[in-house]
């Protein structure tokens, strides 16, 4: 736990050195030391984000942000971003599983008339990976209306960006440098005097060349919206990106091709206030390619390869609706279709190329989901509702190999029917029930073994109360689930499992500032052996868990800002009962007997809470639960062996009890005024 702390702790002070030197930096203070500085009303802002937890038993996590801008005269600002995001395991050999840092800092000045220059440095480590890269890129940019002369048009803009400079490297024991370029255009056009909608339009293409390595990425995309009357709007959306990403892989350089081509095409039409209908379409066709360079004549040559695919998605929505009844149909398909490919780059002869092909179309894929949706929600009276809720799904997964036999399908059908209602004194109630049924079938011989039918039926009642300082809440979920292969010689497989989940709340408003609640959480899960055709069912394992806290909070509130602090116990009880085998004490042979084990894990211990929230800009949210963890374990012998866990007599007589504190602060500091120096 100390070392944890230290090393968090240590990777946190550049963050906070840094802040420290900005908030020395602050107007107030610099006009004590030099009466030349004078401070305007030119926006800066420093923000300081601080996220660290314990999430296991061994393991913190911990993420730092740190973001501002500084105007250094009436034509300069400083842009910065710092961030990093640690995850520590102490039982690991290397502690820091995750261990990342970034910076970004962009320096612009107006030079006016529309232009500015500036410059970006950026960094980037992840320590964990052994990777590093850093940039230096010089900026211009222009700015300007594209139509000047038109009084009524004063938001037609475009904007033009050219960087260009040094990159830096360093990954699998390798460091490249190489130049860095590329440019930016955005435009916002309104085609008419009376349009409120424009057309947007941004071309984006960078490039790196980082000793044999290329990086490279562009994007060209447009977006317009159009009203044509009252009723009707119509949108579309088009788009093109580009990447490309090499790496260094043994003996090559593998070299990652992404392109891909899409469209969306958006239809809405109102009919008053009655109806409305909305249709949105999309096609995207994206690539990939695998290809490979040798980085010496001796390094193997890699089979280059690559895919094609094409997704198609088209959704269409009814919404009809009256001060009584609501109604709501959606249709939705998708389709997926992959065709994989390779290159003759290792020339192979005609017949081993063929053979190679035909193994890589094993993959070829194709995926067509439809699905159906309608809910009907009818309102008899102001304080009642009931709403009818029904889907159907399909999913297809077609392979043309016939050496894949992953050829299957799957169908769902949900039917839910929910009432709420509202009574006298602050008391509403909620109740629920709805069923599923599902199949999942292999369509190849081969695979029907995995072919079954799950049926699944949910109660779901629920109630709150309300009438003054009291409030009680109470929900409850059972759902019970019949999974039943479909061949006889596999009906061994067949599973039955419920689970009964309940939730209650009590809070009572001692006084304006002072809260007491209590919550309890409980959540039984019991699956078992089913014999579908006598619907009976042994059982297999049984998990229990009790989740019960009870806590004070008091806040108060001053001229700066509120706070509140939050005292309780919580109590966390997991029951797990299931099967077993115990092995011999002596360790010789290799009997194994079934036992019924019993595991108990408790987790206990008080709770402290503390958030403050102040006028300024600062807010703090911390808690500690001083946990105290105890297993221990009870059996009883059964008769005959079982292929499963395996524990000693020795092993099971133990008792574990350990404290861990697991805490978990967010802080939030907004620090906003004049940083203007001349």
């Amino acid at each position: 736990m100390r070392r944890a702390t230290r090393h968090l702790l240590a990777c946190s002070v550049g963050p906070l050195l840094l802040l420290a030197a900005l908030l020395a930096a602050r107007p107030g203070i610099a006009q004590a030391v030099d009466g030349s500085a004078r401070a305007t009303a030119t926006d800066s802002l420093l923000l300081l984000s601080l996220y660290t937890r314990r999430v296991g038993v061994s393991t913190f996590a911990q993420q730092t942000s740190l973001v501002g801008r500084t105007a250094l005269g009436r034509r300069q600002a400083v842009n910065y971003q710092l961030l990093n995001d640690l995850l520590y395991d102490t039982r690991g050999e290397q502690p820091f599983v995750r261990e990342d840092y970034r910076a970004n800092v962009l320096h612009t000045a107006a030079l006016g008339r529309g232009w500015q220059a500036g410059q970006l440095l950026h960094y980037d480590q992840s320590r964990a990976n052994a990777t590093r890269t850093g940039a230096w890129l010089a900026r211009l940019s222009y700015q300007h209306r594209l139509r000047p002369r038109n009084l009524t048009d004063t938001l037609s803009a475009a904007r033009y960006l050219v960087f260009g400079g040094v990159a830096h490297d360093a990954r699998n024991g390798r460091q490249d440098t190489g130049p860095t370029y590329g440019f930016d255009l955005s435009t916002l056009l309104y085609p008419g005097p009376h349009t409120s909608q424009p057309l947007a339009i941004r071309l984006f293409a960078t490039r790196s060349q980082l000793g044999p390595r290329v990086w490279q990425r562009a994007v060209a995309e447009s977006f317009y919206e159009r009203a044509f009357d009252t009723f009707t709007t119509g949108a579309l959306r088009l788009g093109y990106r580009t990447n490309r990403a090499e790496d260094y892989v043994p003996g090559n350089v593998q070299r990652i091709q992404s392109d891909t081509v899409a469209a969306q095409l958006t239809w809405a039409y109102r009919l008053g206030e009655l109806a409305y209908f909305r249709s949105d379409n999309s096609l995207a066709l994206p690539s990939r390619d695998f290809r490979y360079r040798q980085l010496s004549e001796t390094a193997d040559t890699v089979q280059n390869l690559g895919y094609n695919q094409r997704e198609i998605d088209t959704r269409q929505e009814v919404r009809i609706g009256s001060a009584k009844v609501q109604f709501v149909t959606i249709f939705n398909y998708r389709e997926r279709n992959r065709a994989y490919f390779l290159d003759n780059n290792r020339l192979l002869t005609a017949s081993r190329l063929r053979a190679a092909a035909e193994r890589e179309a094993v993959k070829d894929i194709k995926e067509q989901t439809t699905y159906w949706q309608a809910e009907l929600t009818w309102l008899p009276s102001p304080r009642h509702s009931l709403s009818l809720l029904g889907t159907a799904q399909l999913l297809r997964v077609d392979t043309p190999s016939k050496d894949n036999e992953q050829d299957r399908d799957e169908a769902q059908h949900l039917g839910r029917l929910t009432l709420t209602s509202r009574w006298s004194g602050g008391f509403r109630t909620t109740l629920a029930v709805g069923s599923e049924y599902r199949q999942f079938v292999f369509i190849k011989a081969s695979q029907s073994a995995e072919n079954y039918t799950d049926r699944v039926l949910h109660w779901e009642p629920g109630f709150t109360w309300a009438p003054g300082r009291l409030s009680i809440r109470s929900t409850y979920h059972l759902w019970v689930s019949y999974q039943v292969r479909d061949r006889l010689s596999e009906q061994v497989k067949n599973r039955a499992s419920r689970v009964l989940e309940q939730q209650q709340n009590l809070a009572f408003q001692c006084t304006p500032r002072l809260l007491a609640s209590v919550d309890y959480v409980r959540r039984e899960n019991r699956i078992g052996l089913l014999n579908w055709s006598e619907f009976k069912e042994s059982p297999l394992d049984t998990t229990i868990t009790h989740d019960l806290s009870a806590s004070l909070k008091q806040g108060w509130a001053g001229l700066r800002g509120q706070s509140s602090i939050r005292l309780g116990y919580r109590f966390l009880e997991q029951r797990n009962q299931g099967r077993a085998s115990l092995l011999p004490s002596d360790g010789g042979g290799s009997t194994t007997r079934l036992i019924f084990l019993h595991t108990l894990t408790r987790q206990h211990g008080p709770e402290i809470a503390f958030e403050r929230q102040s006028r300024g800009g600062f807010s703090l949210r911390s808690s500690l639960w001083l946990q105290q963890l105890s297993t221990r374990y009870r059996y009883q012998t059964g008769q005959g062996a079982y292929a499963g866990s395996s524990y000693t007599a020795e092993e099971l007589a133990q008792v574990t009890s350990n404290l861990y504190p697991y805490f978990e602060v967010a802080l939030t500091w907004r620090v906003s005024g004049p940083l203007y120096f001349r």
